[in-house]
C-alpha cells in the first residue's frame, strides 16, 4: 500500500507546448545533475495507457469508497498489466490523498485475491465480490511523465491527453497530474505554483468519478451555501471548485461571477493575509468576460494554491 499525494489539474490545448518545454528543460538540467546519484530517469517518458474500472451492478465498491480498475500499459518491452484499487481519502480542492494499493498481474482480468485484506471493505465477500465484477467504463490515454526534483521533494509531472469512454459516450481527458514520489506537501503546492503560469485550472474530478458520472448519466451539480462554508476554509475550497467547475462545463458567466464574489466576501470577512495575490485577483474580478479564460488564468489559480497550503 502507498499514499498517494497529488494534484490534479485541467489544461487547455494552446498552451501544452510552453508547458512541455518547460518541464523538458527542468528534468533535462536535472538528469545532469543527478545522473550520478540516481538512476531515476528523469527525462520525459511516454506510455500508452488502457484502464478498464469494475463495480458491481449495485456498485459496491463505488459505495464503500472504492476505485477498481486494471491498467494495461504498451511500452517498448510490451505489454504490463496493473491491478490497482484506490480508497477514498481526504481532498481539498484539486489536492487528493488517498490509499493506494497496487499489484502487476498478468492479464487484464481483475483477480481480487491478489489484493492485501485490508484493501478491500470490511467484511465483504470476496469470492462474491470477484463474481459479480463488471466491466463499467474505460479511460483510454497516451501519457508523458517527467521526474523534477524541487527543494526538498522529487515530483512526478504527468500529462494524459485522451477520452473516457461510456454508456456508448465520451468525454476528453486533457489533465496535468503532479505527484510526490518522495517529499513534502509544501513542495508540492510550490511547485505548483510555479507551473500555474501555463493556465492550469485545479480540478477536484477523478477519472473514475468521470467514468461513473458519464456512465449513470449524472449532471454536475452546484454546491449550495452553507454557513460552515464562511467559518472553515476547506469547505469554501470546496464550495468554490465545485462551483466552478460547473460553471466551466455550462459555460454560466452571470453564476460564476455571483460566486466569486460571494467568495470575495468571505475572504474579506476572514482577513486571509495572501498578499498581492489576493489584491491582483480581486482587481482581476472586475474585468471578468468568460468563465474559461478566469478559471483557468494564474492568478485565479495561485490564490487556490496559496489558500490550500494554509490548509496543508
Amino acid at each position: 500500500m502507498s499514499n498517494e499525494i497529488e494534484l490534479k489539474f485541467e489544461i487547455r490545448p494552446q498552451d501544452i507546448g510552453e508547458l512541455k518545454i518547460f518541464l523538458n528543460q527542468w528534468a533535462s538540467c536535472d538528469e545532469i545533475e543527478f545522473s550520478t546519484l540516481s538512476t531515476n530517469k528523469r527525462v520525459c517518458k511516454h506510455l500508452k495507457l488502457t484502464n478498464t474500472y469494475y463495480d458491481t451492478t449495485d456498485y459496491f465498491l463505488r459505495n464503500h469508497g472504492c476505485g477498481l480498475r486494471v491498467r494495461g500499459s504498451e511500452d517498448d518491452g510490451g505489454m504490463h498489466f496493473e491491478l490497482t484499487l484506490k480508497k477514498d481519502g481526504k481532498a481539498i480542492a484539486g489536492l487528493h490523498e488517498r490509499a493506494e494499493f497496487n499489484v502487476v498481474v498478468t492479464s487484464s482480468i481483475p483477480d481480487l485475491n491478489v489484493l492485501p485484506p485490508q484493501a478491500l471493505p470490511e467484511n465483504c465477500d470476496v469470492e462474491q465480490l470477484q463474481q459479480d465484477l463488471k466491466p463499467l467504463f474505460t479511460t483510454n490515454f497516451k501519457r508523458q511523465t517527467w521526474l523534477v526534483a524541487f527543494a526538498n521533494s522529487e515530483i512526478e509531472v504527468a500529462l494524459d491527453q485522451g477520452e473516457i469512454e461510456s454508456n456508448h459516450q465520451s468525454k476528453p481527458i486533457l489533465e496535468v497530474e503532479l505527484e510526490i514520489k518522495q517529499g513534502n506537501k509544501q513542495d508540492l503546492l510550490n511547485f505548483a505554483i510555479e507551473l500555474s503560469r501555463f493556465h492550469l485550472h485545479l480540478f477536484s474530478q477523478s477519472k473514475a468519478s468521470r467514468g461513473y458520472r458519464l456512465l449513470q448519466n449524472y449532471p454536475l451539480t452546484i454546491c449550495s451555501f452553507d454557513s460552515i462554508i464562511s467559518q472553515d476554509l476547506s469547505q469554501l475550497l470546496k464550495f468554490w471548485q465545485q462551483n466552478e467547475e460547473y460553471a466551466l462545463e455550462t459555460n454560466d458567466l452571470v453564476f460564476y461571477q455571483q460566486i466569486l464574489n460571494q467568495i470575495n466576501q468571505i475572504l474579506m470577512a476572514k482577513n486571509v493575509a495572501i498578499e498581492p495575490d489576493l489584491n491582483q485577483w480581486q482587481t482581476a474580478l472586475l474585468s471578468i468576460n468568460a468563465v474559461v479564460d478566469f478559471a483557468y488564468s494564474e492568478i485565479n489559480t495561485r490564490l487556490k494554491l496559496m489558500l490550500i497550503s494554509q490548509l496543508a
